[in-house]
């Protein structure tokens, strides 16, 4: 039986905890040795030691599937909005663009596009100001008339690396989760922008990476070709596979290690399929609801608020 980890509110009170068969065990009751160094680092705590926490979590799991009633039960979230982000806060979120075969031949408009001619693009999202969690979680940037929604698949780091082979870099993923990248597309292609093309403008603005709901330790996720999903209001907008991927989850940490050093609890969004606004010039606009899907790893659903 697998488990997931996620950071919900309890009381008022960001709370790391362990799920199994539904249920949410506070890791301060299951394995309390996990939160010593950091009691306010969370999960974050618990990513950045995950060589020792994830067999602790293993046994801690295995002992509530023996004995399940002696372990208290933390209510299940009874809002969205007490789905926070999984980790609060990693040191940084290092997204890949233009991974996606289809996406780049159908929404960028680069039919003939050849791998082996290219490299990727990265970029930076500031944790503290673009994180957010599940429910009405983000303010509709102001400064945008043409917003747009993203479903990627989110690698959580679980050790430190530099300059990491391909052939190493996935034991270097503790987890992943699921991503949805908002890009403000008239800011990332402003016509009046120096250079034609603005990541920071595009892509940093507040609450424009919702992430979540949980994470799912790797050793779990089995399927090498995950399913994603985005709908919005409840219509089919993207549906692909990680197959479609250019460059691959251990490509992209082997190439990102080339530039800046992966610390544990870093994410990684590992770029996105065809089936954007962008492709058709439909944008979003303030009341909208996203459900971004990913096989084995759950629904992270969000709405978008008024205006700020």
């Amino acid at each position: 039986m697998s488990f997931s980890l996620a950071t919900i509110s309890v009381d008022g009170l960001p709370t790391a905890t362990l799920i199994s068969a539904g249920r949410h065990y506070a890791i301060a009751d299951l394995a309390p040795e996990l939160l010593t160094a950091d009691p306010a680092g969370g999960l974050l705590s618990v990513v950045r030691e995950w060589s020792e926490s994830e067999p602790a979590l293993i046994d801690a799991h295995a002992r509530i599937e023996r004995k399940p009633e002696a372990y208290p039960v933390t209510p299940t979230p009874a809002r969205l909005e007490d789905w926070l982000t999984p980790v609060q806060y990693p040191g940084k979120v290092v997204c890949t663009g233009f991974n996606y075969r289809d996406h780049v031949s159908r929404d960028a408009g680069r039919p003939a596009f050849v791998k082996e001619d290219n490299i990727p693009v990265f970029f930076l999202k500031p944790p503290r100001t673009t994180l957010v969690g599940q429910g009405r979680s983000v303010r509709f940037p102001q400064q945008s008339e043409k917003l747009d929604y993203e479903i990627e698949l989110a690698v959580v780091i679980g050790k430190c690396g530099k300059r990491i082979s391909v052939a190493a870099a996935n034991d270097y993923v503790a987890g992943y989760t699921i991503g949805i990248d908002l890009s403000a597309r008239d800011w990332q292609r402003h016509p009046k922008h120096i250079a034609n093309f603005d990541l920071f403008g595009g892509k940093a603005f507040d609450d424009s990476c919702p992430l979540g709901p949980a994470i799912v330790p790797a050793r779990f996720v089995l399927d090498a070709q995950l399913r994603l999903q985005l709908r919005l209001n409840g219509e089919l907008r993207q549906d692909a596979t990680t197959a479609d991927m250019i460059w691959t989850v251990a490509e992209q940490i082997s190439l990102i290690s080339e530039h800046t050093t992966l610390e544990a609890g870093d994410i990684i969004m590992t770029g996105t399929p065809s089936g954007v606004g962008l492709s058709t010039e439909s944008w979003l606009a303030p009341g909208d609801k996203l459900e971004g899907q990913i096989s084995e790893l759950g629904t992270l659903a969000v709405e978008l608020g008024d205006p700020a």
